[in-house]
Order: structure tokens, then C-alpha cells, then sequence
């Protein structure tokens, strides 16, 4: 009856579990004694909850597999059975859900413990005297170790003044030599000599050491702490004299005046001592071999102090820091991120140093500092990009104000370099702030597995910042020999007075399609070698893109016959931008064009967007020289000789005109007799000059003739046909004749001139 009520009892089990089993594959098939262990094993378990009650049982569902794990069949199972089933689900939640409520209760408990521990902190803090007194320093009491600790850092710090005011007058030179983007190598030069004065302290502080505190004694550890704390001190406070400067405004980053400069120097300076003797008193308790619960305690208020001390500082400093901040702005008008962050900067840093203060209260109530030294080392890197940046907009800055360098090329190669080098320190920025959030502040992963990833990462984000370089190039050399915007209508002005129109070079106008080309490659290129660095494989993407390729070209013959005419066109130099061309349907000022098409400017202001594929023969007004011929009529009578000198000195008048002078190439003289009407000779002139406004010349040229020509007695001939008629006003009919003929030698060169 046991052995059949068992066996009954394993088969309602077994179906029960069977919807939760449905879903792992099937188990081998036990062996008789295996069969009777687990049938064993889960007859005690359920006796054991009836014996309980079924609110027991109701309320503890998880009770028969924690009192059937201790049995053997459940401690070693069948080698044939699964090891991962369904069921422990539930179990890792609990297991993950305790600790929370275990660090919690934990953090609770030791924060009454660590409070409790002040009076031992006081007391503990009596020992570091005693442990200074001269029978365990050999002999050297604790008045002259003092006196000599407080000599030595006097000297260390005296070191530094000296230093500083020994090196003034050619900080001073150098500090007046910033005054343009040559300014760079004096602003180097500064830095080098801060660097330089911090060395000597380095030395001093180290040869004190050594001379005076060299020992396994506890005034040597002390000493040692002490002099190394004011090198570091002064190492910090360098990072802030390097930007702020406070008695060189000429050098300053940061955009503020000298008494905020001052101001925050002093706050910061103050604020780094304050954290390093706090640290200091932190490593001397640690040093006696207090109890962990005191150095808690004592980590607990310096958390508390310091935390205080920064927002009294942000709050102190808020006006200069926001200054400083709207400052920023690579010498334009600040962005909006910029300006945000410039009017709330004070918002978001107060929350920071809480939520620092309380990483580290949290640290030292666990003993887990990870969260407090990820969120310090964010700060840092944080501070690091504000000086960075401050440097980046104070090279702008010096560029602008050097009138001589404005736009050239030296000023835009150093700004497309500040690009590049911007963008590869905020690329280490987030990567260093991924690593210490990664690893140190949330554990995340540890370093083999950030280093693995990083291994992997690096090829993929060199090549992007090499691609952006590449970009930067593209667009220094294409606005290197950018087209300029076409002004105007190039030979063919409606006023006499309007400037020359700038045609552009060969190379300004190939530079858009030479940029557009230059973009896709570098974007195509970089994206498929970031793929394959990431372990994707391209080759389906390169053929995929060759047949969607090949199937656009099929599809839009008329598209790619505009891009290869366009093409063509360029490379055999047709036109320019800013140069005047007739294409046979249309005329005007080649404005700009695109892969497939051409813009051109009418003289009356339309705008002509023609395909290069329907472009066919250019006739282009705008290259090398023009010549214009224009016709003249004349009396029967006139001296020809005469009419030629006098042209002649036309010609040199015009081509000693400062106005005209740079536009001839050869001056202006009647070419001859082109015809013989009734009435009138047809003398034709002609003159050479640049293509950029010939016709404004033209008409000056006419002018002037019809001016002078008839003060030579050279008289304009004229369709009229003059009757002398009986008894008639001869003086009157002659007069009128002269009128009409001079009426009509006007509208003749009128009508040359819009011809020409």
C-alpha cells in the first residue's frame, strides 16, 4: 500500500508540473531507485505541509522545494535531468529583491552605528598628539616638529612666490603678446613657465622630504603627507590660474574682468584646500589603525562639510561662473545650449554636489566608494572640457581681433584644426565618462570586459573622427576656392556706374560638385569600414547597392545623362559661375548649378534652371576679351583723315581714364568705310577690353564722340532730304537740317550700342 500510495502520489505531481514542463525538452527516464528517492523526497515534503495547515500552505507556496532541497535527490540530481528549468525563476527574483532590502536595512543600522561613533572620533583624533610625541620620533618633540613642518611648508609655498615674481617681466612680455592667432606660441610660453615654477616647488617639497622626513617614523609619515598635499594643492589651483589669470586680462580664457577672475580663483583655491585636508585627516586616521566605524564617522562629516562649502562657493561665484560660461561661444554669439546652460548653470550644480555629499555619505556607511569617485571623476572631466573649450573660444577670439589674418588661409586652417581637435576631446570625454560610469560607478562590467569592448570600439570611433577630419579638409579647401556670388549682369549693366562683377576660376567652379562628390565618398566609405570594424559583413550591403545602382540607372536615363553632360561640361570648362553665356534657350549670369542642372540670372531678373543634358552649344560673353564693333553714319563730305586722328585721341583719353584704363586691351580707331548710303558714309570703330563690362564702355566712347566730333566740324549725316524752295529762310532750313541730322546721328548710336 506505501509503494502504490507513493506511486500515486508521484503521478499527480508529475501532472500538475506538466504544464510547467511543457516547454524544456523532455527528461531520460529514471532508474528504479531514482524513481523511489524522488517519490520518497516529495512524501515527506507534502506530510510536512498537511501537518502545518493549509493556511500555511496557503500562505508559503514555495515551502515543499525548500524542505525537499536538503534531500539527496534533490541536492544531486540525475546527471540525464536538465539544469535549467523553469522553476528557479521566482527564486532569482527573491534573490536579487533581498539584498536591496539587506543594503538598505544595512545602511540604516550602520548610520546609528557610525553617529554613535563621534565621541570615539574625538577621541581618537586625541591619539595623533600623543602618537607625534618625541619618545616615538626619536627624540624630536612635537613643538619642533611642528615648527619645522610649518617652516617647511612656508618655504615650499615662498618657493612659488619667487619663482612667480623672478619670472614676472617675461610673463609680462609674453602676456602683452597676446594679441593675435601668433599669440598661440605665447600662450604656450606661459604655460610653459607655470609649469616651469611648478617644478621648483615639486623640487624644494621632495628635497625636504627626503632631508627631514625620511623614515619609518610617524613625524616622517606626517611630514610626508603634508608636503606632498601642498604640491598637489598647488598642482589643482595651477588648472584655475591657467584660465583665469588673474592679473593678466590679455592671457585670461575665460571672458570675465579681473575682479571675478579673482574672485573664483581665490573660491576655488580654497575650496581644493579644504578638500585635501579633509582627505588628509581621513588617511591619518586610517594610518593609526582606527576602527572602521570612526573612519565613517569622520568621513561621514567631511561629506557633510564639504558638500556645504561647494554650494557656499556655487552660490558665492554664481554671477562671474555665468558670465563665463555665456562667454563660450568659438567668437560668435552663444548658442542656445550655451546660453542655457550659462542662465542655470546654478540649478543643475546644486543637485550635483548633493547628490555628490550624499555618494559619499552612502560610501562611507557601505565601505562602497565606487559611486562617489565615479561621480568625482566626472566633475574633473567636466572641469577639464569648460578649460578646454575657454582656450578653443579665446583662439577664435585673438583670430577675429587680428584685422590682417581675417578670413585668410592661416586663420581658416586653424579653425577647421580647433574643429577636429574639439571633437576628438569631447570623443575621449565620453569615452572616459563611459568607462568611469561603466566600471567604477554602476559595475556595470570590469576592465576585462571594458577593455575587450574598448578593443573592439577604437578602430570604429577612429575612423569616424578621421572620416569628420576628412570633411573638415573637404570643406577648408572648397571654401578655400569658393565662387564668389555673381553681382551682376557681366557686360551687359543697366547703369553706367555699376561695379564689375567677380568671375569665378576654374577651380571655384568645380568646388560644390568636387564637395557634394567628396561628402558621399568619405560618408559611404566611413560607414562601411565602422560596419566592418563591428564585426558586420558589408558584402551584401556593397552588392545590394550595386544593383539598386544599376537599377536607377536603367530607370532614370534622362538623370544620368544631366549628371554625365554636367560632367563633361565642367571638366571642358564652358563657363564659370558669374560668367554671361547663351545656350540657345535661354541667356544670362551662370549663378550656380547642381549635379543636374544650371542656374541662369536674366539681365531682367528671371532665373533660368535649364538641365545639362538640353544645355547643347555655350556661347560664352564672359572669357578672355571682347571686341565691339559699332557703325557710325556720317556727312558725304567728311574728312576721313581728320574724323581718324580725332577718334584716335578719343581712344587715348579713354584708355588714360583711371576709370577704364585696367579694361582696355587695345584702344579705340576707326576701322573704315563699311558702307556708302544716298546721303551718308559708314564708318565702322572698334575697341578690345576685358569681358566684364564692355558695353559701359561702349556707351562712354559714344559719348564722348558725339560730343567732340562736331566741335572738329565732323558732322553726323541724316535721312532727311533738304528742298530749297523759292524765296525761302535758307538760315532756317539749315539750322533744321543740322538739328534732324544730329537727332538722327544720336538714335544711330543708340542703336549701336544695343546692338553691340
Amino acid at each position: 500500500m506505501n509503494r502504490l500510495r507513493r506511486a500515486v502520489l508521484a503521478l499527480f505531481l508529475l501532472l500538475c508540473a506538466a504544464p510547467a514542463t511543457a516547454q524544456t525538452p523532455a527528461p531520460a527516464p529514471l532508474s528504479q531507485q531514482q524513481f523511489d528517492q524522488l517519490v520518497d523526497s516529495l512524501s515527506k515534503a507534502v506530510a510536512e505541509r498537511l501537518k502545518n495547515g493549509p493556511a500555511t500552505a496557503a500562505t508559503e507556496p514555495a515551502a515543499p522545494k525548500a524542505e525537499a532541497a536538503p534531500s539527496p535527490a534533490a541536492a544531486s540530481p540525475p546527471a540525464a535531468v536538465p539544469a535549467s528549468e523553469p522553476a528557479p525563476a521566482p527564486m532569482m527574483r527573491m534573490a536579487s529583491e533581498e539584498p536591496m532590502s539587506e543594503k538598505f536595512i544595512e545602511v540604516l543600522d550602520r548610520s546609528d552605528d557610525v553617529l554613535a561613533e563621534l565621541p570615539a572620533l574625538i577621541e581618537q583624533s586625541g591619539r595623533i598628539p600623543r602618537l607625534l610625541d618625541a619618545e616615538m620620533n626619536n627624540g624630536r618633540s612635537l613643538g619642533r616638529f611642528l615648527l619645522l613642518l610649518a617652516a617647511c611648508v612656508a618655504v615650499a609655498l615662498a618657493t612659488e612666490k619667487l619663482l612667480r615674481y623672478a619670472l614676472r617681466p617675461p610673463r609680462r612680455h609674453l602676456a602683452n603678446r597676446v594679441t593675435g592667432a601668433a599669440s598661440l606660441w605665447a600662450l604656450a610660453a606661459l604655460v610653459s613657465l607655470d609649469v616651469l615654477i611648478l617644478a621648483g616647488v615639486w623640487l624644494v617639497t621632495h628635497a625636504m622630504i627626503v632631508g627631514f622626513f625620511e623614515g619609518q617614523i610617524p613625524q616622517a609619515h606626517l611630514g610626508y603627507l603634508v608636503l606632498t598635499s601642498v604640491f598637489y594643492w598647488r598642482l589643482y589651483v595651477l588648472v584655475f590660474r591657467i584660465a583665469l589669470r588673474p592679473n593678466m586680462p590679455q592671457a585670461r580664457l575665460a571672458e570675465i574682468n579681473d575682479a571675478e577672475a579673482l574672485k573664483v580663483y581665490r573660491w576655488a583655491s580654497a575650496l581644493i584646500l579644504a578638500a585635501i585636508v579633509l582627505a588628509d585627516f581621513r588617511r591619518i586616521l586610517d594610518g593609526i589603525h582606527s576602527p572602521p566605524l570612526v573612519v565613517a564617522c569622520a568621513t561621514l562629516i567631511n561629506s557633510l562639510l564639504l558638500t556645504g562649502l561647494l554650494i557656499a562657493a556655487a552660490i558665492a561665484i554664481r554671477e562671474p561662473v555665468a558670465k563665463w560660461f555665456h562667454g563660450i561661444s568659438q567668437g560668435g554669439r552663444p548658442g542656445p545650449l550655451v546660453a542655457g546652460l550659462a542662465r542655470f548653470w546654478l540649478i543643475l550644480a546644486i543637485p550635483f554636489f548633493l547628490v555628490l555629499g550624499m555618494a559619499r555619505v552612502y560610501g562611507a556607511l557601505t565601505t562602497a566608494n565606487s559611486l562617489h569617485e565615479a561621480i568625482v571623476m566626472t566633475m574633473n572631466v567636466l572641469i577639464g572640457l569648460l578649460i578646454l573649450e575657454s582656450f578653443m573660444d579665446k583662439v577664435c577670439r585673438l583670430m577675429q581681433a587680428d584685422i590682417e589674418i581675417t578670413h585668410s588661409r592661416r586663420e581658416r586652417a586653424i579653425e577647421a584644426l580647433m574643429r577636429c581637435v574639439r571633437v576628438a576631446i569631447l570623443l575621449g570625454a565620453l569615452t572616459l565618462l563611459f568607462r568611469i560610469w561603466a566600471v567604477h560607478g554602476v559595475g556595470m562590467m570590469d576592465m576585462s570586459g571594458y577593455n575587450a569592448m574598448a578593443a573592439a570600439a577604437l578602430p570604429a570611433g577612429a575612423i569616424l573622427l578621421g572620416a569628420y577630419c576628412a570633411w573638415q579638409a573637404v570643406e577648408y579647401f572648397t571654401q578655400l576656392y569658393a565662387a564668389p556670388a555673381a553681382g551682376g549682369l557681366p557686360g551687359h549693366q543697366d547703369t553706367e556706374d555699376t561695379a564689375a562683377p567677380t568671375t569665378a576660376s576654374r577651380m571655384s567652379t568645380l568646388m560644390p560638385l568636387l564637395r557634394v562628390t567628396m561628402l558621399l565618398a568619405i560618408v559611404v566609405m566611413a560607414a562601411l569600414t565602422v560596419l566592418s570594424q563591428l564585426g558586420i559583413n558589408i558584402t551584401p550591403l556593397i552588392a545590394g547597392a550595386s544593383i539598386v545602382g544599376l537599377a536607377i540607372s536603367f530607370g532614370s536615363q534622362t538623370l544620368v545623362k544631366d549628371i554625365v553632360s554636367g560632367v563633361f561640361y565642367l571638366v571642358d570648362d564652358a563657363f564659370r559661375v558669374g560668367e554671361y553665356i547663351d545656350c540657345g534657350k535661354a541667356k544670362g549670369t551662370v549663378e550656380g548649378f547642381t549635379l543636374r542642372s544650371l542656374k541662369l540670372r536674366h539681365q531682367n531678373g528671371m532665373v533660368h534652371t535649364i538641365p545639362f543634358g538640353q544645355l547643347g552649344q555655350i556661347t560664352n560673353f564672359s572669357r578672355d576679351w571682347s571686341t565691339l564693333k559699332f557703325n557710325l553714319r556720317f556727312t558725304r563730305d567728311t574728312d576721313l583723315e581728320k574724323l581718324r586722328k580725332t577718334v584716335k585721341k578719343i581712344g587715348i583719353e579713354l584708355q588714360e581714364d583711371p576709370e577704364y584704363k585696367e579694361d582696355f586691351l587695345m584702344p579705340l580707331k576707326m576701322q573704315g568705310v563699311a558702307d556708302i548710303a544716298d546721303s551718308a558714309l559708314v564708318v565702322r570703330f572698334k575697341f578690345t577690353v576685358k569681358p566684364t563690362r564692355p558695353t559701359v564702355i561702349q556707351r562712354e566712347a559714344v559719348k564722348r564722340m558725339i560730343r567732340i566730333l562736331p566741335q572738329q566740324g565732323i558732322e553726323f549725316a541724316n535721312n532727311t532730304v533738304s528742298v530749297q524752295s523759292l524765296g525761302g529762310d535758307q538760315s532756317a532750313a539749315a539750322a533744321a537740317s543740322r538739328k534732324a541730322a544730329n537727332d538722327l546721328a544720336e538714335k544711330a548710336a543708340a542703336e549701336a550700342a544695343a546692338t553691340g
